[in-house]
């Protein structure tokens, strides 16, 4: 099969959907799936979303676009972490990938139509939980506290809840929705207290963070668990065994359903069976929050987690500094070769994403030229930035890529297995990139991910915040110091940047010249040809003195019809060559413009030299009376000629 840079190699790729908040399902059902894949070394690409279901739709349909990135027939096999999924959107855009493929594709823990099957009985243990709340701490009135409305797995679980209440005499007090999450949960426990519902004997909750929100407003308003009301989870997450009181809750086989899931995708490679199922079971695990002692593995886990409580606080603390500092730092960058100096030299410091990875960005997002394209929210490009790499500890230079490649440079290593992630970079619905890692799966494990994504997320965007202002404040001082009607600098311009240059080169020791010019009878244009031709007599002059004198000259409109050009002057450089080359140019711009009214310009000079005591106001005094000299011989001809007429 040829891998995605067309070489032709004999090993397995398979792609991994999930999304990346159930940290605690990718933490084993992933590990199962990588652990196996080690063995025959397959190289596992992994595309994460965080999506939340009451995320704005503008979010969600950014971080969505890294499904965009995935060509199903590119893959061996396609596993689905469906369970993870939390928005309609997100499944719709898998069932589509589904349609797409012509590869073997297993689905955890939620059926998709067209997709073999890996599950966990949900049923049991919450029906084992629910005796055990009945017949060991006599509850009869129950509170389930579901998940997402329509959700697979909620609705089986408040089944198998009603039917232990019935097959004991009881029947359910009410559901409380939660939506899997920690906030929507308080939010429903608070106002259920405040609207002084009763407090059942128990909350069982769809899941542990739901337990977990349970408990804190009970705890908020008084109320204790479990003396006065029993809280139970589902999922023996991580954050809910470290807690007091431990989460009595339900566990899954995760890493053996992951390992089962990868070794029945790869029996099926060239000889798909969407009808194969596995069904892994599922265990009520008692604990303090229903009223039971934990044993001793639970109680020595919290343990563990308090003695490494400091070191884990302070490095979410020093990352929250270090990138408050990046971002001091990133003020200074004014494109995207800055960016890349001022990163390596700071995050080249620092392994918060492992020792390989590439941010690849949208061209437009530093580029700053095309903000309509940017905003369009279409989908990566076919072609992006490398904004910045790691490769084996170092930086690698900046460059664009073909989006294609997924990982910049790709390639299947023999003997090895690697894991790649890309999570979507992006602020609300505008796409910034994507972020992608490789073997760095510990990072998927809890939730220090979404800190330095949204990190990393807000550095991008402040970093392109300040190169617009940059961008506007160049433009403001350009409008401050410049003439709109020639292009060249107004008073102000040349007293804060031609009279500097004169200093700084007089300085420096090399010789100036300044030349003054200045439009003969502009009165009479102005009076007799209208201020238009005005308007156009002083844009003429303007070009023909920028084009008679070198282009590294300074030039700027001193008055309304004076100009001043400065620069280095060459030993074979007289006034009289600046002369006539001022004559000849203004001579063709008039002829090539046709234009009908006398136009005539005056040209003084003098030189600048290190040693002499004159300032700026000196060197135009005298340039102004080598003008006049050169006016009044101007006048004089002009005179001889209106009397021979």
């Amino acid at each position: 099969m040829d891998n995605l840079n067309g070489q032709t190699e004999r090993h397995h790729r398979i792609a991994v959907i999930t999304n990346a908040w159930s940290s605690e399902f990718l933490n084993m059902a992933l590990e199962g799936v990588r652990l196996e894949a080690e063995k025959d070394c397959t190289d596992i690409f992994v595309f994460v979303t965080f999506n939340l279901s009451g995320g704005t739709l503008g979010d969600r349909q950014a971080q969505q676009h890294i499904f965009d990135l995935i060509h199903p027939n590119d893959y061996d096999g396609m596993l689905l972490f469906s369970n993870t999924l939390t928005s309609p959107e997100e499944h719709k855009r898998v069932r589509a990938l589904v349609e797409e493929a012509d590869i073997p594709i297993i689905s955890t823990e939620v059926r998709v139509p067209g997709t073999a099957f890996v599950g966990t009985s949900n049923y049991q243990g919450i029906y084992d939980l629910a005796c055990h709340l009945i017949e060991q701490h006599g509850v009869k009135r129950v509170v389930f506290v579901s998940g997402y409305e329509g959700n697979e797995e909620s609705n089986i679980r408040k089944g198998a809840l009603e039917d232990a209440l019935k097959d004991h005499g009881l029947t359910l007090m009410d559901v409380m929705p939660g939506d899997f999450g920690f906030y929507r949960s308080s939010l429903e426990m608070n106002q259920w207290i405040e609207e002084k519902k009763p407090i059942p004997d128990a909350f069982v909750c769809a899941n542990d963070h739901m337990a977990m929100a349970i408990v804190s407003s009970l705890r908020n308003h008084g109320i204790d668990v479990p003396r006065d009301v029993i809280v139970t989870g589902y999922d023996q997450i991580y954050e809910a065994q470290v807690s007091y009181p431990i989460i009595a809750t339900v566990a899954r086989e995760w890493q053996e359903m992951g390992a089962m899931a990868y070794l029945e995708l790869v029996r099926q490679i060239g000889d798909p069976d969407p009808t194969y199922e596995r069904i892994f079971g599922s265990r009520f695990v008692p604990s303090e929050s229903c009223g039971c002692e934990p044993d001793e593995a639970a109680r020595e886990f919290r343990l563990d987690k308090m003695r490494k409580h400091y070191a884990e606080s302070n490095e979410t603390n020093m990352v929250d500094f270090f990138f408050q500092e990046m971002r001091v730092a990133m003020a200074q960058a004014d494109s995207k070769e800055r960016f890349h100096e001022i990163a390596d030299d700071t995050l080249g410091r620092r392994h918060f994403f492992g020792n390989d990875y590439c941010l690849c960005t949208e061209p437009p997002f530093l580029d700053l030229d095309d903000e309509e394209e940017l905003m369009k929210n279409t989908g990566f490009s076919a072609s992006m930035d490398v904004l910045y790499e790691r490769k084996n500890g170092s930086s690698a230079p900046l460059r664009t890529f073909d989006t294609r490649e997924l990982y910049p440079g790709y390639a299947w290593e023999p003997g090895r297995s690697n894991v790649y992630i890309f999570a979507p970079m992006n602020s609300s619905s505008q796409l910034i990139g994507y972020l992608a890692l490789k073997n760095f799966t510990d990072i998927l494990y809890d939730l220090r991910f979404k800190r330095w994504l949204n990190n990393m997320d807000a550095l991008l965007v402040t970093t392109r915040q300040y190169m617009i202002a940059q961008r506007a404040n160049s433009k403001l001082r350009e409008i401050y110091m410049n003439d709109f009607l020639t292009d060249m600098y107004n008073r102000t311009g040349c007293e804060k940047v031609l009279f500097r240059r004169i200093i700084d080169e007089k300085a420096a020791g090399n010789e100036m010249l300044m030349l003054f010019a200045d439009i003969n009878c502009m009165k009479v244009i102005n009076d007799e040809y209208g201020h238009l031709n005005g308007d156009l007599a002083i844009q003429v002059t303007a070009r023909a003195l920028r084009k008679a004198a070198p282009a590294n000259w300074l030039f700027g409109r001193y008055g309304g019809d004076e100009f001043i050009a400065v620069g280095r002057i060459g030993s074979d450089r007289t006034i009289d060559y600046y002369r006539e080359r001022f004559s000849d140019e203004l001579t063709r711009i008039i002829t090539r413009l046709k234009i009908s009214f006398p136009l005539s310009a005056s040209l003084g000079f003098c030189y600048i030299r290190q040693g002499d005591a004159s300032t700026i106001a000196d060197y135009i005094n005298m340039a102004d009376a080598s003008m006049y000299e050169e006016k009044e011989r101007a006048h004089k001809e002009m005179e001889k000629l209106k009397k021979k007429s």
